[in-house]
């Protein structure tokens, strides 16, 4: 995960949730792919997170 960026976690993301509501994953697959969209889960919430944290400083030193 160290190249992949918050738009294609979240688009990835999507496309898993798609798969799910559509019943197009086997059960086979199942297991693998809410594996993976937690881990897509934390990275996009550690991104927000990191993210909020860099503007609130920002915003702080412009005192405002």
């Amino acid at each position: 995960m160290a190249e992949l960026n918050y738009e294609n976690a979240s688009k990835e993301l999507e496309e898993i949730l798609n798969q799910l509501k559509n019943d197009e994953v086997s059960i086979d697959e199942l297991a693998e792919k809410v594996e993976r969209a937690s881990k897509l889960i934390l990275f996009c919430k550690e991104k927000l997170s990191n993210t909020e944290k860099k503007v609130e400083d920002i915003i702080s030193k412009l005192g405002l």
